[in-house]
């Protein structure tokens, strides 16, 4: 059986929750660069922070579903890593199931 984005229903976390969690994730000091809503809330959020060598690193917040920016079978926080202004890699950070924020593994 296929999911279907659009019709998954689950539990989604607030904005304070989402940005709870950024927090603990970051450590310090961010900017929020991009912070979407549609009638159901917070659905796609970006914030920008530093690295100890001083490169950008990204982290990206996505609502489970389909949106005009990108889709998402889950809820969940992604990290995009960089070297100067080059994205050099990502990985998915955490991820938000039945109620509960999940970390992944390093």
């Amino acid at each position: 059986m296929t999911e279907s984005i659009e019709n998954k229903s689950e539990q989604t976390p607030n904005e304070r929750e989402i940005l709870n969690q950024i927090e603990s994730i970051v450590g310090g000091d961010f900017e929020i660069v991009t912070s979407v809503e549609d009638e159901q809330g917070l659905y796609l959020l970006e914030v920008e922070s530093v690295d100890e060598v001083g490169d950008k690193v990204l982290h990206t917040y996505m609502r489970a579903g389909s949106y005009p920016e990108g889709s998402s079978l889950e809820s969940r926080i992604d990290v995009v890593l960089y070297s100067g202004d080059i994205p050099m890699g990502g990985h998915l950070v955490m991820k938000y199931e039945n109620g509960t924020w999940v970390k992944e593994a390093e």
